[in-house]
């Protein structure tokens, strides 16, 4: 019997329940979801309506914020019903993450950016070396399912129907956008729960490549770096990085390409290494000063026009990065808490955004950046909720910061 074919089993969703349950990224409030779902078998009318008929729902097309930013991203998704099932399918996928080599770091069990850091620090002449970074652009809508299929049938050769469904969605011309049907290329649809695991698998030959050939070489889906000893060494690299990514369709995006020296700091997933030291990057920091900025702003605003109070408007804003920073209820996105902490070795970037954080606080207050701002004491911002990401750094580390 196929997998697909065991979820008709009760059994197999309540053990699918017991893994999700025991994920720490998963709140209580999806739990309960998750609960309504299994036990209203909202993923029978998908699951049957393949098996039986050999079709699937289309995906939705949107467009939605990129970041925090001003700027927009293209994301599909699928009704909560086959969104169920493809999570459940996203779930068995990861029996095949042996497949993939040790030098991939995205979407697999037990893995991410502190092991991605821990790969490439584990050589201590790493300093020593030269490094290329970059980044593809659009990634996920961006594979050229022709080729992303014959991946697929390779890899799901023992599982037809898993096999003959994936390939239904992603060779499916149609996607909902703003209610009616159209055509659109599509890539692997970032945003779907299957989306994960195709673009690790998409680029899984060259990062087999790069690991039998003893290449110090980290990928995490779209973002990859690679170090050498020589600027020939390097540029054979950038090269074979670059040529396979044009034969599959990608592009690099020009704005995300670094290189470095030795004892020159380097940048993977929004942390810098310089001899040793690892501490949030400056991108990243940066990024989140705009989106601070913006928020306030936009709070200041929102008080003025509602002749709201300063505490009340304060307290929204603490709430908003209290969720970012440590309890975010959307588990498609990591918390600050657990995408750096366990990986920095330093709290100056910590502390540059809590006295950034403390800054726009008070803004909100006055609408200013004066000295009046300090009226408002911090012992009150900090009763109104606010949490020092340094403190909450060294409480995670079981320590107290240092002073002086």
């Amino acid at each position: 019997m196929e997998f697909l074919q065991t979820l008709e089993s009760p059994e197999v969703w309540e053990a699918y329940y017991a893994y999700c349950a025991g994920r720490e990224h998963i709140t209580k409030r999806e739990l309960s979801q998750l609960r309504r779902q299994i036990d209203a078998k909202a993923y029978q009318k998908p699951l049957t309506q393949w098996l039986s008929q050999g079709t699937f729902p289309c995906a939705e097309r949107r467009i939605i914020n990129k970041m925090g930013s001003e700027k927009k991203r293209v994301v599909y998704t699928f009704a909560d019903d086959c969104n169920l099932l493809l999570k459940m399918i996203a779930y068995h996928l990861h029996r095949y993450d042996d497949l993939f080599a040790p030098n991939l770091f995205s979407f697999r069990v037990n893995s991410g950016v502190k092991k991605a850091m821990a790969y490439l620090t584990r050589r201590r002449d790493v300093s020593e070396r030269l490094a290329y970074k970059l980044d593809i652009h659009d990634y996920f809508n961006s594979v050229d399912v022709s080729q992303m299929v014959p991946m697929v049938r390779k890899v799901l050769a023992a599982e037809p129907l898993l096999c003959g469904l994936i390939e239904a969605i992603l060779e499916n011309p149609y996607v909902i956008d703003e209610g009616n049907l159209r055509e659109d290329r599509k890539g692997i649809m970032a945003g779907i729960p299957l989306s994960s695991f195709l673009a690790n698998l998409y680029l899984s030959d060259m990062d087999r490549h790069m690991y039998d050939a003893g290449v110090l070489y980290a990928r995490y889906s779209d973002d990859i770096i690679v170090f050498a000893d020589t600027q020939e060494e390097l540029a054979k690299q950038k090269a074979y990085i670059e040529e396979t990514l044009a034969a599959r369709g990608l592009t690099v995006n020009p704005k995300k390409v670094f290189a470095s020296g030795a004892h020159e700091a380097w940048t993977f997933l929004g942390v810098t290494y310089c001899d040793g030291v690892i501490d949030v990057s400056e991108a990243s920091v940066r990024k989140l000063k705009g989106k601070m900025r913006r928020k306030a702003r936009k709070l200041y605003r929102w008080k003025c026009r509602n002749n709201a109070g300063d505490e009340r408007a304060i307290r929204a804003y603490i709430r908003h990065y209290n969720a970012k920073f440590y309890d975010n209820k959307n588990e498609n996105e990591l918390t600050w808490a657990r995408w750096f902490f366990p990986v920095i070795t330093t709290a100056d970037s910590l502390s540059v955004l809590d006295r950034y954080m403390v800054e726009n606080i008070r803004f909100i207050a006055t609408g200013k950046h004066t000295k009046a701002n300090y009226r408002l004491r911090y012992e009150t911002i900090k009763s109104y909720g606010f949490r020092s990401l340094v403190h909450e750094y060294y409480r995670d580390r079981g320590a107290e910061p240092t002073v002086g």
